[in-house]
């Protein structure tokens, strides 16, 4: 891996094209020789200051990310349950996430991915923090043990700090990646962004 900069994967756990990514992001940067840095943030707030709405609220756009988001999945080879991910889902798997950064940064990625998984491939109900708790612990105790803190400060400051950098940043959709200053939004981007990544 070389010291050049990192690809900063910016997501929201409720957003199903953040989760398409998600099983691709990896691959890109070990084939651009560029380490990711997984960084959840609160969508709804981020919408606050663009006035755009979310997925599920948009009529005809929600009803064409059913059909998209179905053969995007099945492209990837990747189970699919659901386009829409429960209400509430985006504080409680953010607040896991930055209480695992904080004991064991390591696992974060996998429990990312678990999670994305679950929710959007088996269609598993993670809004409630007592059953993402335990999605936790079933990654083992590393995981599970960091997740029991996922209401103590610095969970909550985690996720409402990277929220706000996100927004200074210009960070206005998911998934959204960033190289130093160079923005990319959207997974049909990502092509894109490892052309730009190789210089192509």
């Amino acid at each position: 891996m070389t010291a050049e900069q990192p690809i900063e994967f910016w997501f929201d756990f409720a957003s199903p094209y953040a989760w398409l990514a998600s099983a691709q992001i990896d691959a890109l940067g070990a084939r651009c020789g560029r380490a990711v840095v997984w960084r959840p943030m609160l969508l709804g707030v981020v919408f606050r200051e663009t006035g755009m709405t979310p997925l599920a609220d948009q009529p005809m756009r929600g009803a064409y990310a059913r059909r998209d988001v179905a053969r995007l999945a099945h492209r990837l080879g990747l189970p699919f349950a659901t386009v829409f991910a429960p209400v509430g889902v985006s504080l409680t798997l953010g607040r896991i996430f930055y209480a695992i950064a904080e004991a064991a940064p390591a696992e974060t990625p996998r429990f990312a991915r678990a999670a994305f998984e679950a929710s959007f491939g088996r269609g598993e109900d993670l809004s409630d923090v007592a059953a993402a708790r335990a999605f936790a612990r079933r990654l083992g105790p590393a995981a599970g043990e960091a997740a029991e803190a996922s209401e103590a400060q610095a969970a909550r400051v985690g996720l409402r700090e990277a929220t706000a950098e996100a927004i200074r940043r210009g960070i206005f959709g998911a998934p959204f990646f960033l190289v130093g200053d160079e923005p990319f939004w959207g997974q049909d981007r990502m092509p894109l962004l490892e052309s730009w990544l190789k210089g192509e």
